[in-house]
């Protein structure tokens, strides 16, 4: 567990040190399906079904800003359910470039890394010493995650405007079920919106 700590505490460290001036910084937030796939598969290369619906609150702070782009990083809660899996608690950074376009489009890309609790979504039972099996409490595992993501917003005109995005997310969680399946693939579509609400 100390080690799944120190690890989110390395992750978010910039984001909290290198903020910089954060009355400027967004809140961000994103709904998303949640899918263990590897990138290009499920419907048209980034959909998964059933859908495993998530949440994600966050804000982003600016390393650099220039007329062509913005160097950030992000510091993110997030929240998911996989059906009769899990529940999903995230804790994650993530450092990109985000080029801006004349017409208020944007596109960016980003790194991250950051901290998974995993809760499952099911009664474990145990066999005790008389015998019996008794129903086991349990509070989930901590795991690791790195991610990569893509995306492309709309910033709206005005001091107090806000950004739409679509941001698709490739993250592997680790170590998943050591004996068979140590690493294991998600992707995650987001769709949100940057609130400067702070301003």
């Amino acid at each position: 567990m100390r080690k799944y700590a120190l690890f989110c505490v390395v992750c978010l460290v910039p984001a909290l040190t290198w903020a910089g001036d954060t009355l400027k910084s967004p809140v961000v937030l994103s709904v998303y399906n949640n899918a263990t796939l590897l990138p290009g598969a499920g419907k048209l290369g980034v959909w998964g079904t059933p859908v495993h619906p998530g949440l994600t609150v966050g804000t982003e702070f600016y390393y650099r800003r220039t007329a062509h782009g913005r160097w950030l990083q992000t510091a993110n809660l997030a929240y998911h359910y996989h059906q009769y899996a899990l529940h999903s608690i995230q804790l994650y950074s993530e450092a990109g470039y985000r080029h801006l376009f004349r017409n208020q489009l944007d596109a960016e890309a980003r790194l991250g890394l950051g901290y998974l609790h995993s809760i499952p979504d099911s009664k474990i039972y145990e066999l005790d010493e008389e015998g019996a099996y008794r129903e086991r409490t349990n509070l989930g595992r901590p795991q690791g995650m790195a991610s990569l993501a893509i995306g492309m917003g709309y910033a709206f005109q005005g001091p107090r405007a806000p950004r739409i995005f679509l941001l698709y997310r490739f993250y592997i969680q680790v170590p998943f079920v050591n004996e068979y399946v140590p690493v294991l693939p998600n992707t995650a579509l987001h769709l949100g919106v940057a609130l400067p609400v702070m301003q």
